[in-house]
């Protein structure tokens, strides 16, 4: 499914959380929406959602007006699953074998297909079967972020929304959360949308970047054009290059040679970087 926003805008008393953004996601791809706090990222996600369900301007699936109720709201989409940034407000039920067999049941699977559905999704996100017995509220932040990932998963989403997913966890857990739905996006070939404060993740995982700025759309990007070709964009928005560019123009700067990129994953620029700093050592021992 292809998802369009035409100049949608949200205003919330004296304010407007968004104004006038036209953006489109396309199918299979991972998407990062990004700026400072309050430019308005959760509201776009939410929009998109249906969580919002009185805005102006259009929401489009696959070119088809959003279905709205008699009110003019906008229903939820059930076929978009969300990860709220913070997990204690998703996770409810007395234990974590509940918490993930909740959705399910409301669609009516057997509870063969939703033991099936645990059993394939746990160690998706990092998880094992003992933890199913625990209260979701007994465990650790990274734990619960897990159970919370895991509990959206057994809907089998068509597009997968998930806001600063890896907040509050250690490096290592933050990289293996990242590969778990990178894993997941591709397996599935999946849309995934992340909202991220983290630019050096950004920069690894996109295909296209959505930049706000104060309730507005900088403009979509993808990762080389934002980095290197429009940088000034991101630094106008209050935002700080991936370290990975950064070291980049350091060597640029040093060596006084342009470095031709065409991605922005670290391994990547790591490439092209290292022959380059090797050059310079022995040219000047």
């Amino acid at each position: 499914m292809v998802y369009q926003l035409q100049q949608v805008s949200v205003r919330y008393q004296d304010h407007h959380a968004l104004q006038d953004i036209s953006c489109t996601i396309e199918a299979g791809q991972w998407i990062s929406v990004i700026g400072q706090t309050g430019a308005g990222k959760s509201t776009l996600v939410q929009v998109l959602k249906g969580l919002i369900p009185l805005f102006q301007g259009e929401y489009l699936v696959d070119d088809q007006a959003v279905a709205t109720d008699a009110k003019g709201k906008v229903k939820v989409r059930p076929e978009i699953g969300y990860v709220f940034q913070y997990p204690e407000h998703q996770l409810f039920e007395t234990t974590v074998a509940k918490e993930l067999a909740f959705a399910p049941k409301q669609q009516r699977c057997s509870a063969s297909e939703i033991q099936q559905r645990i059993t394939a999704i746990l160690p998706q996100v990092g998880l094992t079967e003992d933890i199913l017995e625990l209260a979701p509220f007994q465990l650790s932040g990274g734990q619960k972020r897990r159970v919370a990932l895991a509990s959206v998963l057994m809907m089998n989403p068509q597009v997968l929304i998930v806001d600063e997913p890896t907040a509050g966890l250690d490096p290592v857990g933050r990289t293996d959360m990242l590969q778990w739905l990178r894993q997941w996006q591709q397996q599935e070939n999946r849309t995934l949308i992340l909202v991220s404060h983290h630019m050096d993740d950004v920069a690894q995982y996109s295909d296209e970047i959505l930049l706000l700025h104060q309730g507005r759309l900088i403009g979509q990007y993808d990762p080389v054009t934002l980095f290197i070709e429009q940088s000034h964009l991101l630094e106008q928005s209050g935002l700080v290059l991936p370290e990975s560019i950064q070291l980049l123009k350091l060597i640029e700067q040093c060596s006084g040679q342009k470095i031709e990129i065409d991605s922005c994953r670290e391994q990547d620029i790591f490439a092209k970087i290292i022959p380059i700093w090797h050059r310079k050592e022995q040219t000047f021992g």
